[in-house]
């Protein structure tokens, strides 16, 4: 029994022997936990939708203005010519008469116009056919009332007739004529209430008739 002591102390002394001495040295202490950066997110760029290309603007159609003319007036076929009030509205019209060529003048406010009508009529027209077909033209221009209050012959065989519509409230002066194969005649008219208006200006162009 006091062998088992013995031993037991040899052995404890052995153990603080082999300890030297020294102190306990304290426990290492984890290293600190490294504090993780937050992740800076690249900022999102939101594109945005690109814009649809313009469309050119549209052009607004105009509605078409008439035409206007003035000055020197050369008829269809070369016929004659004729000085025409300056600003006055132009038209033609192949689809009124058959063969025939219709070209009118109209002053701005509408009360006068000046109209010349060429007619491919062939050539063996006598005087009397001439006068029935112009009149009948005329009829159906200027109104089936027509009456005819003046016919002159004149110096260079042209003839004159001064007429008036009642219905139409018109009055005028047309000039007629054959050359060739065509028939032409050309009036300068006037709505009745207009006649002191445009009396001087339809005298003029009357006065300016030329053949070619």
């Amino acid at each position: 029994m006091k062998t088992r002591f013995v031993l037991i102390a040899i052995v404890v002394m052995m153990a603080v022997s082999a300890c030297g001495g020294k102190s306990a040295q304290a426990p290492e202490m984890p290293a600190a936990p490294v504090e993780s950066q937050p992740e800076v997110q690249e900022p999102v760029v939101v594109e945005e939708p690109a814009a649809a290309a313009e469309a050119p603007a549209q052009e607004v159609q105009q509605p078409e203005a008439p035409a206007t003319g003035g000055g020197a007036y050369t008829s269809p076929q070369g016929l004659f010519t004729l000085e025409m009030p300056a600003g006055w509205a132009y038209a033609q019209d192949t689809q009124v008469i058959d063969e025939t060529v219709v070209d009118t003048y109209t002053a701005p406010d509408g009360n006068a116009f000046v109209q010349v009508v060429v007619h491919e009529s062939g050539i063996n027209v006598s005087n009397v056919e001439k006068g029935q077909i112009t009149l009948d033209f005329m009829k159906r221009l200027y109104g089936s009332d027509l009456r005819v209050a003046k016919d002159v012959t004149m110096d260079d065989g042209r003839e004159m007739l001064e007429w008036w519509s009642d219905d139409n409230g018109t009055s005028g002066t047309t000039y007629f004529d054959r050359i060739q194969e065509y028939m032409y005649f050309y009036t300068t008219a006037y709505k009745d209430d207009f006649e002191n208006d445009y009396q001087n200006v339809l005298e003029d162009v009357r006065d300016s008739f030329s053949i070619e």
